[in-house]
């Protein structure tokens, strides 16, 4: 199992959003003084570890935002798949989820504490809280004050071993010394063996990261280069505006408003219309009571002129007088009709200028939205709407790709990895080289350890044996970790028993390791580190004189923990591959050691995942996993 993300929002003194990326290796995190590294490595062990039982989560609630004080943890598990937890500490709630490739989405699991505990205790193999923080959580205050001799019980109580004979004799002396060194020989070649096969593994390992941080960039150059291709077809819409959604929306709205009033509108224009044609216009020429009115009184004058008498006279005022009428009723019924369909027709006109306006206003409003669908080529703002969706999901994979490729590759450019690859190769082949010209020697250097220290005890005082102390001796016994124990040897206990490893096979792995880092770290001042009698460290130095625990100053203890934490780390990375936290832990070092722990920790990230948090960015080597927490 590996982190992947953090996300850390109200937590103690960190306010804002802080958002950190993990990747399988060696991870490097750079924070100042009080800037949360403490608070994220509680966090990350918090989320990985459920608790709702009282004072579990008070102490990450931040007294700023005491209500808004959650965290939420990506992993990743051994067969691949995604989860992630999320713990509001201020509302005591939990939920974990799994991701879904196919709708890249996260889907609840979990929103119970029982069963989300029970879930994550699975994914780290079963392995209780306090046995992670003992073995893969390795704080600054850890540092030089972890050894010390194992606390007694009854069940492993100290048994005096039975002094071994002196030998007194010269010739057998002699025979022993000469003994000895064949020993110290072989041993000394079996450990130049070991420490050329590591570096040769490790060079391979380096050289696989190396290798698939190419295939990224391949893949991802592939990936960037079908994208390319697609925003190349959908060349202009950069130029679209950024409210272009809002302006779309818009447009159909008025769109929609302007059908209705477009159909309002053509609804009275045909009312009007049919009305109009109800209303003819009228021609008093051609109106028959007009005509009859005329025709009457043209006929009267006729009549009066040529045929009546003076006795019919007034007959003739009276027929003129009624064709006058008859004319004035055809003007009246005519002009009244006229006025009507004039009325009418005024309101057409004003309907369909109203429509006309109508259609300008959308115009006009529309402009922006008919400009970006000429520049496209398209004749709707569906159309419009598709291809500025397009353009916005294909710039948001390619923004996606290069940040999945700057989290694998930092900023190392391509021919940067070749030439890193070509330089790995030619490191491998030499390493390689190197390991098989020594692989002679190879063997089990315990057992060689095992002789040397009976021929060496042979000829000294004998001394009492401790079952925990005695690491590397055939009567030492496994401690058991418990409250009355603490230091390395209860750590080694916790170790093989999380580990399935005996302890006849940890130790001696645990010291190998301890010691190539010691020796990376002193630049060789001392070649050799192992427990003695009394249940503490002594190292060899490359003089050959042997440094007692006690004597050694308080930074050199700092890094014999640190260098043997990292070996117990290293020795169980086969068996369980869990993040190993170090917060701080190198801030005791002067700045040359902590190079070269800083290196040891990235040779330890081929093996399992390291989250390096640290207030000295200086200690940043290209190619780092990075990140910055402010």
């Amino acid at each position: 199992m590996f982190l992947v993300e953090l996300v850390i929002q109200g937590v103690r003194g960190i306010r804002e959003l802080a958002r950190l990326r993990f990747q399988s290796g060696f991870n490097f995190v750079s924070a100042g003084n009080e800037a949360g590294k403490t608070t994220a490595v509680d966090t990350m062990q918090r989320l990985l570890f459920p608790n709702s039982q009282a004072g579990a989560m008070e102490l990450l609630v931040s007294k700023h935002t005491p209500d808004a004080s959650r965290g939420a943890l990506v992993v990743c598990s051994d067969d691949g798949t995604y989860y992630r937890v999320i713990q509001d500490f201020s509302k005591r709630a939990v939920n974990l989820s799994k991701y879904n490739p196919a709708s890249k989405e996260f889907n609840l699991l979990h929103k119970d504490w029982d069963n989300t505990t029970q879930f994550m205790a699975g994914l780290a193999a079963g392995i209780s809280e306090e046995d992670y923080t003992r073995v893969f959580v390795f704080r600054r205050e850890h540092a030089g004050n972890r050894f010390g001799p194992p606390a007694q019980s009854a069940a492993a109580a100290p048994r005096a071993s039975a002094p071994r004979p002196q030998v007194s004799a010269p010739a057998k002396a002699s025979a022993g010394q000469a003994k000895l060194a064949e020993l110290r020989e072989t041993l000394r070649k079996a450990e130049e063996a070991a420490d050329a096969d590591y570096r040769y593994q490790s060079a391979r390992l380096a050289l696989d990261e190396i290798r698939k941080k190419i295939t990224v960039v391949d893949e991802t150059a592939q990936k960037q280069a079908e994208i390319e291709a697609s925003l190349a077809e959908l060349k202009g819409c950069e130029t679209l505006p950024g409210n272009l959604s809002e302006l779309i929306e818009d447009h159909e709205r008025r769109q929609g408003q302007k059908l209705t009033d477009a159909e309002d509108l053509t609804k009275e224009l045909e009312g009007l219309r049919a009305q109009l044609g109800e209303i003819p216009a009228v021609n008093l020429m051609t109106d028959k009571l007009f005509i009859a009115g005329a025709v009457l009184g043209v006929l009267s004058i006729l009549a009066g002129v040529f045929l009546l008498t003076a006795e019919f006279a007034q007959y003739l005022a009276i027929a003129v007088l009624l064709s006058m009428m008859l004319m004035a009723v055809a003007w009246y019924n005519g002009s009244r009709k006229n006025t009507q369909r004039k009325t009418v027709q005024k309101d057409v006109e004003a309907l369909e200028e109203e429509r006309i306006e109508l259609e300008k206003k959308f115009v006009h409003e529309g402009a922006s939205i008919t400009a970006s669908m000429r520049a496209l080529g398209v004749d709707t703002a569906a159309e419009l709407k598709e291809k500025a969706e397009n353009y916005r999901y294909f710039l948001s994979l390619r923004d996606d790709a290069e940040e999945a490729r700057k989290r694998i590759v930092g900023d190392l450019a391509p021919e940067e990895l070749q030439r890193q690859y070509s330089a790995q190769q030619a490191a491998v082949a030499e390493l390689e080289q190197a390991a098989r010209a020594v692989a002679q020697y190879s063997m089990d250097t315990y057992g060689i350890r095992q002789e040397i220290e009976r021929l060496e005890s042979e000829s000294a005082p004998a001394e009492p044996a401790w079952d925990l102390g005695g690491m590397g001796h055939d009567n030492f016994t496994p401690p058991a970790a418990g409250p009355g124990q603490d230091g390395l040897p209860a750590e080694l206990g916790i170790a093989s028993r999380i580990g399935g490893i005996e302890m006849e096979t940890l130790v001696p792995a645990v010291e190998a390791a301890a010691q190539r880092n010691l020796f990376a770290i002193t630049g060789g001042k001392y070649i050799r580190i192992e427990f003695g009698h009394d249940g503490l460290p002594r190292v060899h130095a490359k003089n050959d004189s042997v440094v007692n625990f006690p004597e050694l100053s308080h930074g050199t203890k700092a890094l014999i923990y640190f260098c043997f934490r990292t070996g117990l780390v290293e020795a169980l990375a086969g068996k369980r591959r869990l993040p190993f936290l170090l917060d701080d832990a190198l801030a005791g070092f002067d700045p040359a050691r902590q190079q070269a722990a800083c290196q040891i920790l990235r040779m330890l990230g081929a093996k399992t995942q390291v989250v390096l948090f640290t207030s000295n960015p200086a200690l940043k080597a290209a190619g780092d996993a990075a990140a910055e927490l402010k």
